[in-house]
Order: C-alpha cells, then sequence, then structure tokens
C-alpha cells in the first residue's frame, strides 16, 4: 500500500525544511512534528501539485508559514522566522510580563 506523496517524505527524509526537526528516528517524534505536504508557493498565489513545489513541514512551520506567497525553501524560513520573532514579542508582552500570571 502506498501513501499520497510517499515519494516527498521520503526524498525529503521525513523532515521538516523549514527547520530541520526529523520525524525519522521515533514515533514519537513523527508524532509531536505532525508532519505534513506543504506547497512551497500555495497555491492560492499560483503555486502547483508539482513535487517540485512540495516539501515536508512539521506542523509549526507549515503553521507559521501558512499561505505566505514563497518562491523557495529559503524564502519560507524567512517567513518563519519574521513570525517567531513576532510571537517571541507577544509571549515576553502578555505571558512573561503579565502580572496575573503565576510560574
Amino acid at each position: 500500500m502506498s501513501y499520497p506523496r510517499q515519494n516527498i517524505y521520503e526524498r525529503d527524509n521525513y523532515t521538516c525544511q523549514y527547520c530541520g526537526f526529523s520525524g525519522a528516528s521515533d514515533f514519537e517524534s513523527w508524532q509531536l512534528g505532525w508532519f505534513v505536504i506543504d506547497h512551497i508557493k500555495p497555491r492560492k498565489h499560483g503555486g502547483s501539485d508539482d513535487d517540485s513545489n512540495l516539501t515536508v513541514a512539521c506542523h509549526p512551520c507549515n503553521s507559521m508559514k501558512s499561505a505566505t506567497d514563497c518562491n523557495s525553501i529559503e524564502d519560507g524560513k524567512k517567513a518563519i522566522a519574521i513570525k517567531i520573532e513576532e510571537r517571541k514579542r507577544w509571549f515576553k508582552k502578555y505571558v512573561l510580563e503579565n502580572p496575573n500570571i503565576k510560574s
């Protein structure tokens, strides 16, 4: 039995091409990564379903990249890095500096 896009998982070694997190070593890592096939250039922005436009992504990276218009994995990495910085600023302001949160 073959699964859809299995060739993409194998080509990318079951590893997120944006952050490098691997799901190949054990089921717990695979489950934690919640890996999917991502369109590098989203279909919404004219991206195709061609294998060259598909890559393995972990759930956090796929979620952060979302439908950002990217033309390469490097573009995706940059978009994710920007969103991570935004999330860090939000976390610092609304969680770490929140006097109502008890640690």
